[in-house]
């Protein structure tokens, strides 16, 4: 049954993954590199209500500076911040940091509450209009 399980929730978050993806008209590679800076952030806060996670804050490393961490935000229908340059200079666009908070929201949302974040919910969430190649 434990390998069924996981079995499902393997491919629930594949899934989940390419819809992140196919939304922010990224390159699945891009979504990954993200999944591996959300498995090395660290967690600063959860907004949790006691049935659902509203957002989390957290320090992710730089994937090309040692020793540098952006802080993100990321929360409901709100938004999300990041105090990487890229996102800065874009004026606040969808960074791989900011789609790290995301995947990590998420899987917390899933552990604590076994419910998989509807992206569709964050009508924030789109590609800049220029950023198609990515």
């Amino acid at each position: 049954m434990t390998e069924e399980l996981t079995s499902q929730l393997s491919k629930k978050l594949k899934e989940w993954l390419l819809e992140l993806a196919s939304r922010l008209n990224w390159r699945i590679d891009k979504v990954l590199d993200s999944y591996r800076l959300a498995q090395h952030s660290v967690i600063i806060d959860v907004r949790d209500s006691g049935d659902s996670i509203s957002g989390i804050r957290l320090k992710v490393p730089s994937e090309t500076r040692d020793d540098i961490l952006y802080y993100v935000s990321v929360g409901g229908p709100y938004g999300a911040k990041c105090t990487c340059e890229a996102s800065v200079i874009r004026g606040g666009s969808v960074c791989k940091h900011i789609v790290a908070g995301l995947i990590m929201w998420n899987m917390l949302s899933v552990i604590k509450y076994g419910k998989w974040l509807d992206l569709s919910e964050l009508t924030w969430l789109k590609p800049l209009q220029d950023d198609k190649s990515e």
